[in-house]
């Protein structure tokens, strides 16, 4: 089973526990510090991850550090995964946990790309637009890429939709040298 799937059969069964208690917003919240450590802190992450460590090791250390900081909830369903060797895919947990969460509350990560920041009416507009197209809240986050030379790229999941001028050179360019003269 790719880790993906394994991440959505944890994060869905973690969404309705925690609709289930209403604590919702707080398991988010918690999944994700453990997974923003997880990433940031190498020693962390090779100490999860080591085959040379015993579980009950590593469920002791997790006791000792999280218990009281972070609800039983996410104590206990760390230690899970370390019983079942998934705690590798605290990432993908995460980020499965945050679109289900997305999903559930209708809302929408967009991203959107220019070669300048865009300012803040503009901004607006933007997020108006999309949120009429979607019928979902939009969540927009701005990336700036000198790169694009102009015009705007949206990434919307696992759709592009790319407005950018050097997108248009590269394709008139190619245009250029297919045609015959």
């Amino acid at each position: 089973m790719a880790a993906k799937d394994i991440a959505r059969v944890y994060a869905s069964s973690l969404v309705e526990l925690a609709q289930d208690k209403k604590i919702l917003p707080d398991i988010e919240e918690e999944i994700g510090l453990i997974a923003d450590l997880v990433k940031t802190d190498k020693d962390f992450r090779n100490f999860l991850v080591s085959p040379g460590i015993t579980k009950e090791s590593k469920k002791d250390f997790i006791d000792r550090i999280f218990k009281g900081k972070l609800s039983d909830y996410i104590v206990y369903f760390i230690k899970v995964l370390i019983d079942n060797d998934r705690q590798s895919c605290i990432i993908e947990i995460n980020d499965a946990l945050v679109a289900l969460v997305d999903s559930l509350n209708n809302r929408q990560k967009v991203t959107v790309i220019t070669s300048a920041e865009l300012d803040s009416t503009i901004k607006t507009k933007l997020a108006t637009k999309l949120k009429d197209v979607m019928k979902k809240d939009v969540i927009m986050s701005e990336q700036i890429d000198a790169s694009i030379l102009g015009g705007i790229i949206i990434k919307v999941g696992d759709t592009v939709i790319d407005g950018s001028l050097a997108k248009d050179l590269k394709n008139i360019k190619n245009n250029l040298l297919n045609s015959k003269v």
